[in-house]
């Protein structure tokens, strides 16, 4: 197959995943061969095993971010420090693009970024929303259960003292739903639980001196 032949099947897809070679007509194995080479030449960017995106000269479409953090692991959806600073609710502008899966913790640095996996139990496996990036949806969890998640992952080392969030900046904390936050986070353990009601506390605090600002 040509490299023009092989952008012009892929040119409407975000991902281009080596399990769909099997459909263009000739043997997937030659394919693959042909593929690798097409890294080496820099005409496709290799995001993990089978899975690439044509390089940027070749696409006709914008990458969706989002879209690509989703389908390196299904299911997943953007979390943690990605999801808080992207609701800014924190100052820093995170580079890594951190996702929650019910599948196993992973990490794939890629020439587009990092795209990091943090496990967590089906039962708490909810509590996120979809977006539109560049015409590709996406899942990422509300700021509520970003911060949740952020939470129960680090609950060993988050005192449940409202002083314990002094260091991590949180800013723009008027914004968030205390409602939401107090459902969401009825399924998480008894640690994470009292980390929450302290944050509340914390947020009611930072809410009464912002309205002194004002």
């Amino acid at each position: 197959m040509k490299l023009a032949d092989f952008v012009k099947k892929y040119s409407g897809v975000q991902v281009v995943d080596s399990s769909t070679f099997s459909l263009l007509g000739e043997d997937p194995q030659k394919i693959r061969c042909q593929v690798h080479y097409w890294v080496k030449q820099g005409h496709l960017i290799l995001l993990k095993r089978g899975v690439y995106v044509l390089s940027e000269n070749l696409r006709r479409q914008p990458l969706s971010m989002g879209f690509i953090a989703n389908s390196l692991v299904f299911p997943s959806y953007l979390s943690m420090e990605y999801a808080l600073s992207y609701y800014d609710l924190i100052p820093e502008k995170t580079t890594v693009y951190t996702s929650i899966t019910t599948k196993k913790t992973n990490l794939f640095k890629t020439p587009l970024g990092v795209f990091e996996y943090r496990s967590i139990k089906e039962g708490l496996f909810y509590g996120f929303t979809k977006r539109i990036n560049d015409g590709q949806g996406y899942f990422i969890a509300y700021p509520e259960k970003a911060l949740l998640d952020f939470f129960y992952l680090s609950r060993r080392l988050i005192s449940a003292d409202k002083e314990a969030f002094e260091p991590y900046r949180f800013q723009n904390l008027e914004s968030l739903n205390l409602k939401r936050f107090n459902e969401l986070r009825k399924k998480y353990d008894k640690k994470t639980n009292n980390i929450g009601r302290s944050f509340i506390e914390f947020v009611k605090l930072e809410k009464k001196k912002y309205k002194e600002l004002k």
